[in-house]
């Protein structure tokens, strides 16, 4: 009964903490672009690129020789081609909080408000349009900002001037005066060389463009860091057979083409019938492909299949009678999309450009389908992933999943880190908690400690299509907002960790083995989970669970033959129901609820607690940290680059908790939306006692919502002091030792 009664009581905790908002502050700030106490600008070199170009090398990047880790966002449509003063205020704003890179993205995913593509083609740009993006690119290197260049969303869409090249772009529409493009399948681009050349065109022209603001092409300049082949792209996806269906011309190539490659490995058709069984053939009437007496002899036979089909359930289940038929065209269309990311390779080395190169940052599905196509990033290069938390449920506009990462450890966003792979970089290029998930706080908290740090990823772009240099003035503007208080606000303090590296690597693996050959066989060698929302996913295996992204590094291990993958121990990693990291330096007390669960960060640099530890007492190496509020995130950090909180001069707290619109409103169990507000946004305030192990004189100077300084201070008595953010209404603080 008492832990009945214990969930109880959470519960209603939990209920009762949506229905007001009283002693809330308002966040006011300037948005000056001035340092102040929390600015980061003289952390990042300038120019970007100054010592030549970001480098692969096994799992890491590296510049000039030594590690770096790139935390950012994405600027997305025409907001990669600003007007001028826009492009000045955000090389001047985003540094401030740390940002030294952004994705560029779906810069050229059409013409007008969605990108630089000129009016007739989509291989050429608009020449104002152009100019506005080399502006933006120019003065993001100037303030130490690499770019990363994802061209469109990923369905290609094909101009007047472009069917030249794609005799058959008809058969997958018709052009209007409205939109002037026609838009391809999604997973059409594998199928396709003209469509694979069209593509390649687009980044080729902007790579041998030269920015008259840098003297540079684009190939050229360092600063220009990743170039990503295609976004959220497969032809292993649900949507394989689709180009399929829409192009006579299409399948008539592919049928040729998977033939020719089924007569390679059979010999024969009476062979091949053999191998499948007669029942396999003509056997995808319900997907809408008529018989027509697949025969080898007659080149007709398409490769169809998608990761439902391609499930090992599946194929030992309703899909046995063409389990073989499966395999191989799982195979074959592995290879489709291997040579249309060679070919993309060649076209940009071609072009002079050296930097890094991945192919797209997309799930296939769960297990064999999976990591045949994880392994076809892999050979491209670093490997990127896409993950969301939070979102609106699709069959209610309403409701959403108002649930915290912190209740289960390696859950939601941090579960895609059981995509990394044992020798490559892992870029993380669109994550968020969607809006109005209350608890986003934790987002950059979360993938700053556990994915940058203890994971030892490489690369971070939170997700968002636009901002003005600031901070947002009101939520909900976008589902996605980067720069809402509540988010950029913490940027200061987890920023400082990333670029300090101030939680150390794991040197424990929980690693899974995949031999790709076995894949074309039905044979994995452990039990795959993906649940899939829309944007949203989970990913867990039986023999490494995601909870170990909690204690030790994950990954994938791609071995030149079939091995074994072991179970992963994480009761060692257990204590007394709190998991601890191998390096001991974080500690994840897992929820009861949806909303509950805390982690304590205690590195030289930065310690800090954040979620759900009210009335908990956090010993650190040099700090306590007490929290008197339901939630929060509440940072001690050294304010210098090269910097520990047991000897800097000045430590930056950073406190935060929810935020909320005035007048915003939620349902008594916080998971509907019931009013939206206005501006301002209200910050809750965060209550905490702070005790410093330090013993030199120190004093507690309030910092506004600029991380400017104020007249007011705190006092410090036996070390220790209380922060109240009802009555000090501001989420920053500065510790300033007299010494």
């Amino acid at each position: 009964m008492t832990r009945l009664w214990s969930l109880i009581v959470l519960a209603a905790l939990a209920s009762s903490a949506f229905a007001q908002t009283e002693g809330w502050y308002a966040f006011t700030p300037d948005n000056d672009p001035a340092p102040g106490e929390i600015g980061m600008a003289d952390w990042l070199e300038k120019p970007a690129g100054k010592q030549g170009r970001i480098t692969g090398e096994s799992d890491k990047l590296l510049y000039n020789g030594k590690p770096i880790k790139l935390w950012g966002l994405n600027l997305c449509f025409g907001n990669c081609a600003p007007e001028k003063e826009l492009a000045d205020k955000r090389a001047a704003f985003y540094p401030k909080y740390g940002i030294n890179s952004v994705r560029l993205h779906k810069y050229a995913d059409g013409h007008g408000w969605s990108g630089i593509q000129a009016a007739e083609s989509s291989a050429e740009f608009d020449p104002e349009g152009l100019d506005r993006m080399d502006y933006q690119v120019a003065k993001f290197k100037e303030a130490g900002i690499f770019v990363k260049l994802s061209a469109h969303f990923g369905t290609i869409k094909i101009g007047p001037a472009d069917v030249r090249g794609v005799s058959y772009a008809e058969e997958f529409g018709r052009f209007d005066g409205r939109k002037n493009r026609i838009s391809c399948p999604h997973s059409a681009l594998f199928y396709s060389p003209e469509l694979q050349d069209l593509h390649a065109r687009q980044t080729v022209n902007l790579l041998r463009h030269r920015n008259p603001y840098t003297g540079l092409s684009y190939a050229e300049d360092p600063a220009v860091a990743v170039i990503e082949i295609i976004n959220e792209q497969s032809v292993l996806f649900y949507t394989s057979m689709g180009p399929l269906q829409a192009s006579p011309t299409l399948r008539k190539h592919v049928a040729e083409r998977f033939s020719g490659w089924l007569e390679d490995k059979y010999g024969s058709h009476e062979k091949l019938a053999e191998a499948w069984s007669e029942k396999a053939f003509d056997s995808f009437n319900s997907d809408g492909f008529e018989p027509v007496g697949e025969r080898l002899d007659k080149r007709n036979i398409l490769p169809l299949g998608n990761p439902w089909y391609w499930d090992p359930a599946q194929l030992d289940g309703s899909q046995s009678f063409r389990r073989r038929r499966l395999l191989d065209t799982l195979e074959f269309l592995y290879g489709l999309q291997r040579e249309a990311y060679g070919r993309f390779v060649e076209a940009v080395r071609a072009a002079g450009y050296e930097g890094e190169i991945l192919g797209s940052n997309w799930q296939a599905g769960r297990a064999l389908s999976h990591y045949a196509n994880l392994h076809t990033d892999y050979e491209v290069g670093m490997i990127d992933r896409h993950n969301y938390f939070g979102g609106g449920r699709r069959d209610d506009k309403k409701s959403f999943n108002n649930a915290s990462l912190l209740s289960r450890a390696g859950s939601g966003t941090l579960s895609s880190g059981m995509q990394q792979i044992v020798d490559r970089p892992l870029m993380l290029s669109e994550w968020i908690h969607c809006f109005p998930n209350e608890w986003d706080a934790e987002g950059p908290a979360v993938i700053g400690a556990y994915g940058m740090g203890l994971q030892g990823w490489d690369v971070s772009y939170m997700f968002q299509n636009g901002d003005s240099g600031g901070f947002s003035p009101q939520l909900g503007g976008s589902t996605w907002d980067v720069t809402a208080p509540q988010v950029l606000g913490v940027f200061p303090a987890v920023a400082r960790q990333v670029h300090r590296g101030d939680v150390r690597e794991s040197d424990v693996a929980a690693v899974r083995n995949v031999h790709v050959p076995s894949l074309f066989e039905g044979k994995l060698g452990f039990d795959d989970q993906v649940k899939q929302g829309y944007d949203d996913k989970e990913l867990d295996s039986s023999k490494v669970s995601a909870r170990a992204l909690a204690v030790a590094r994950v990954v994938v291990d791609f071995t030149p033959e079939y091995r074994p993958t072991p179970a992963f121990d994480l009761d060692r990693f257990e204590q007394d129901g709190v998991l601890v990291s191998s390096t001991g330096q974080l500690r994840w007390q897992e929820g009861q609820t949806k909303t509950d669960g805390f982690f304590t960060m205690n590195t030289p640099g930065t310690q800090a607690v954040v979620g759900f530890a009210e009335g908990k007492s956090c010993r650190m190496a040099d700090v306590n940290i007490t929290c008197d509020c339901p939630y929060a995130a509440v940072y001690v950090t050294a304010q210098g680059k090269d910097e520990t909180i047991a000897s800097a001069k000045r430590l930056l707290v950073v406190a935060l908790a929810r935020a909320r619109n005035s007048g915003m409103e939620y349902n008594e169990a916080g998971d509907v939306l019931v009013a939206k507000g206005k501006a301002p946004v209200l910050l809750e305030p965060v209550k905490a006692a702070i005790r410093l192990r330090r013993t030199d004189a120190a004093r507690v100077i309030l910092l506004d919502h600029d991380g400017r300084r104020t007249q007011k201070t705190l006092p410090i008595v036996g070390g220790a002091f209380g922060i109240d953010g009802a009555v000090d209404k501001t989420p920053y603080y500065l510790i300033e030792f007299e010494r």
